[in-house]
């Protein structure tokens, strides 16, 4: 038995990531297959070629994409989460499919989550039982429902960043703490911040209620890990400030309104356990015919390492104490949460009901449920116990994760029914686009597609295009005009008439550019570029990531 136990320390040492890869294999597997398939947000294929087409405009940060809306364009990735897209690029650029590269972030966020998880619970958990919680984090029906039911790209790559925030508190509020963690904690930030926005302001409240705990009961040098946590945490917001201000603060020039209402998708406790699992969708009452089940062996670790907890209560440290603590107050929490009970907490929490789907916050149980696997630590049988865990986690979810059919759609299928540009296929007109929020002078979404630019008179004599957002118009004509551009309006926008900055004016009725052109020849150029505001904001980024850069890297 001894020579086991080595043995599988022995992996576990030197040669962690490669055997968290081959536990991933069952989770991935159906990536493989050729193609895409039926996902909720298979969107994101066409959100990722927007990302290629303004990347290779050299727009940096990328936010107004060109083509969406009839070729009006839209400030995507101003309000829509950027870094799994940025992943998505680097991997495209590399030569791989918009389809495969879409798989292939999917694909890398179960081993990373495993990782990190596993790294993150070896701090107060034996390397086997840190296994076995990172095991438990990734096989679980919910993440099968990121996956393979919903295809949510962004809330799928957070997963990743969760158990790295955690890492970084409890180094930090330790004695041997050092500037690298500050600089780990900014990164680390700022990633949950730029892969999805909603599921950082889910944790980070959390990961306060952490910190706060640690500081008061644990810390001796408290002056010393105030200030490193609170670096960490403010050089992560300063970070990702380009991203999260601008979205926050121009959130008031888009109509105020979301695609789903949160009162209609609280689970009941019911689904909560019931082994039911589907490829449908959320809706209204108990309905539904997407799953919300934890699994068993999820719910086997909550509830016997509860009981193990308390019977054992005296034998814990205070540390770990506060670990367990910590995961029961997010998991009740997060149940709460999610019943219809908490809908006074919905309606006057700032941003709440941009959740949208209070359900989300299984996301916040699927991380806490393997700190629960401490209530055994004090078992004689914690290894026994840490095999039938991974071995029950993997066994009862495993086949979850699979698609629901074979669709094996490849780019041209996704550009076809999500792309209007150069023209809007039969597809595209089927598809509805309500979940883009529409600029606040927009009175009504285009139905079809305009020449860029346009007048009600033959005022234009020659457009010459940049590229799919910038151009140049050649105007003639013996009076005053209008001259309309197929653009929305959003500040970044700039006009020029003969080389002098001109008035933008929203237009009637899609709130598209417009601009009074006097009578003659004229020269008139639209383009988009970073506003004033903006370009402070990613000045402060660049600052940011300077500073976290050098916490990590300077002896």
């Amino acid at each position: 038995m001894k020579e086991k136990n080595n043995f599988i320390k022995k992996i576990l040492n030197k040669y962690l990531f490669i055997f968290i890869l081959f536990l991933s294999i069952p989770a991935v597997r159906y990536l493989f297959v050729h193609g895409f398939f039926g996902v909720s947000d298979d969107l994101h294929i066409g959100w990722l070629y927007e990302m290629d087409r303004v990347v290779k405009m050299f727009q940096f940060p990328p936010r107004y994409v060109p083509d969406l809306s009839f070729g009006f364009g839209y400030p995507l990735f101003n309000f829509v989460y950027p870094l799994p897209f940025y992943i998505g690029e680097l991997i495209h650029l590399l030569g791989f499919s918009l389809v495969n590269s879409v798989k292939i972030v999917f694909g890398l966020s179960i081993p990373f989550s495993m990782y990190f998880m596993y790294r993150f619970l070896k701090e107060f958990l034996s390397k086997e039982m840190a296994l076995a919680g990172s095991v438990l984090y990734v096989y679980v029906p919910y993440r099968a429902v990121e996956l393979f039911v919903r295809g949510t790209i962004g809330e799928i790559v957070a997963f990743v960043f969760i158990p790295i925030i955690a890492l970084t508190i409890t180094r930090l509020t330790r004695k041997e703490s050092s500037l690298k963690w500050v600089g780990i904690t900014a990164f680390s930030t700022a990633a949950l911040v730029l892969s999805h926005n909603i599921m950082a302001y889910m944790f980070l409240p959390f990961a306060l209620v952490l910190l706060i705990a640690r500081l008061i009961l644990l810390t001796k040098n408290k002056k010393r890990v105030i200030l490193h946590s609170l670096t960490g945490l403010i050089l992560g917001l300063l970070i990702s400030v380009y991203f999260w201000f601008p979205a926050i603060s121009e959130s008031s020039l888009m109509h105020y309104d979301t695609v789903f209402n949160f009162y209609d998708h609280y689970p009941t406790l019911k689904q909560f356990i019931t082994p039911y699992f589907g490829y449908g969708a959320s809706v209204p009452g108990p309905y539904d015919t997407m799953s919300f089940y934890f699994g068993l062996t999820g719910l086997l670790v909550v509830s016997l390492g509860l009981i193990s907890f308390f019977i054992k209560f005296k034998k814990f440290s205070k540390e770990e104490k506060i670990f367990f603590i910590w995961a029961t107050f997010i998991f009740f929490v997060s149940i709460f949460m999610m019943n219809h009970r908490s809908a006074f907490l919905w309606r006057n929490i700032p941003l709440l009901p941009y959740f949208q789907f209070p359900w989300r916050f299984i996301s916040m149980i699927v991380f806490s449920s393997p700190i629960f696997l401490l209530g055994f630590s004090k078992c004689r049988f914690g290894k026994t116990i840490s095999l039938i865990v991974v071995v029950l986690a993997i066994i009862l979810n495993f086949g979850y994760f699979k698609t629901s059919e074979y669709l094996g759609r490849e780019d041209g299928y996704y550009l076809n029914r999500l792309i209007p540009v150069p023209s809007a296929s039969n597809e595209y007109r089927k598809t509805s686009e309500e979940y883009l929020r529409l600029p606040k002078d927009t009175l009504v979404r285009p139905s079809d597609n305009f020449t860029r630019a346009y007048a009600d008179i033959p005022a234009i004599k020659q457009i010459d295009e940049k590229n799919a957002l910038n151009a140049t118009v050649l105007t003639d004509y013996k009076e005053k005009f209008i001259l309309n551009y197929n653009k929305y309006y959003y500040p970044g926008w700039f006009a020029k008439i003969d080389g002098k900055k001109a008035e933008i004016i929203p237009g009637i009725p899609y709130g598209q550019i417009t601009i009074s052109v006097p009578e003659g020849v004229h020269t008139v150029e639209v383009g988009y570029g970073e506003s004033p505001a903006r370009l402070v904001f990613d000045l402060i980024s660049l600052v940011g990531i300077g500073i976290a850069a050098l916490f990590i890297f300077k002896k």
